[in-house]
């Protein structure tokens, strides 16, 4: 499995964390139904490198996900309130 996905954590005291990983699911409910439990959940679990991570979802400001090439394309569907299309500006 390729790791082809980087997941960024974003603290609320400034610090980040990165994991690189592969898909998750193949299936694209599936996909979205680990999407919905991510953000409803009050913590987010990582395991890597043969430990398991527990973060608090309230010690974290914001996640980015981050896909190369085509692997965005097969992404679970983003929420309804989701804008898309945008671009991060440097202010």
């Amino acid at each position: 499995m390729a790791r082809d996905r980087i997941l960024t954590l974003h603290f609320n005291d400034g610090t980040k964390m990165a994991f690189e990983f592969a898909e998750q699911a193949s299936h694209i409910l599936v996909k979205e139904a680990k999407l919905k439990e991510i953000l409803a959940g009050q913590n987010l679990v990582i395991e890597a490198e043969g430990q398991v991570m527990i973060f608090p979802m309230t010690s974290i400001k914001y996640i980015a996900f981050n896909s190369f090439g085509a692997a965005f394309a097969k992404g679970p569907a983003l929420p309804k309130q989701a804008i898309t299309n945008a671009r991060v500006l440097d202010l």
